[in-house]
């Protein structure tokens, strides 16, 4: 059973945790250490996560042109992933200096390796996706300086977030994981769609399709299960704070231009 505190912690809200802006000031990304920001970053996804009521989850409202009246929460899932990826992307691009690159970079396969850890796999993502950002990723001599177990480590947790296969190995991953756990949403929507507009909603006699609403159903109490157990994991404002700081984000444009200023293209 879960105690007093944690059951508050259960009750938490995004919108609560953004009503904190008049707590200790926020730390920055120096000061806080792998283990926080994975927690934090994985209590924070699986509030947006839980948030998302199963009605959202029919008839592709995602899809729509008026997705965020049809499906809010989804699509607030969908923005939290781009923040958070935003962030581990500004980060690493607001140090001059090469060798403070290439730590940071180092520090946050950390922290996504601790959301593997905590069986966030939404987490892992946000983390991976945005050090494959053209952005980072053409950042020559400061991947030089990355070490080679980083190396490693991230070629790891690539492969099991990896959307190839339709996510064969996430897919295996989830089916051996206890929860708590954060899936990446993107791949049950995927689903979705896939069953929505691959399958007929009524059979060649006119009858309702039950096959298809079994397979729909599936996917969803899938989701509820993992929605409905929260993590043990004591909401620390001071990092929650740093992490929903949108001051620190630079949009795709600008971490494109920064880039090559720091490391201009080589002359052909």
């Amino acid at each position: 059973t879960l105690s007093q505190d944690e059951q508050e912690d259960a009750q938490l809200r995004i919108e609560d945790i953004l009503q904190m802006a008049d707590c200790p000031k926020a730390e920055c990304f120096e000061s806080l250490s792998a283990m926080e920001l994975a927690e934090q970053i994985t209590l924070l996804d699986h509030i947006v996560f839980r948030s998302i009521p199963y009605e959202e989850f029919l008839g592709q409202g995602w899809m729509k042109v008026d997705k965020m009246e049809r499906t809010p929460y989804i699509m607030k899932t969908s923005q939290h992933f781009n923040d958070m990826s935003n962030l581990v992307a500004s980060q690493i691009m607001t140090h001059t200096d090469v060798g403070s690159r290439s730590s940071s970079i180092e520090k946050w396969v950390a922290v996504a390796d601790i959301c593997r850890c905590l069986n966030n796999y939404n987490g892992v993502l946000e983390i991976t996706s945005a050090l494959n950002r053209s952005a980072i990723y053409r950042l020559k001599k400061t991947w030089a300086k990355v070490s080679k177990q980083t190396k490693a480590l991230m070629d790891k947790l690539q492969k099991t977030v990896s959307s190839e296969g339709r996510f064969k190995n996430l897919r295996e991953t989830l089916k051996n994981c206890n929860p708590p756990c954060v899936p990446y949403l993107g791949m049950y929507l995927t689903d979705l769609a896939f069953i929505e507009e691959g399958t007929p909603n009524f059979t060649e006699e006119g009858l309702v399709n039950f096959s298809k609403m079994r397979m729909i159903s599936h996917i969803i109490r899938e989701i509820r299960q993992f929605q409905q157990t929260p993590y043990r994991i004591e909401h620390q404002a001071k990092v929650t704070q740093y992490l929903l700081d949108k001051t620190l984000i630079m949009d795709e444009d600008t971490l494109y231009d920064l880039s090559l200023k720091i490391e201009p293209r080589l002359p052909a």
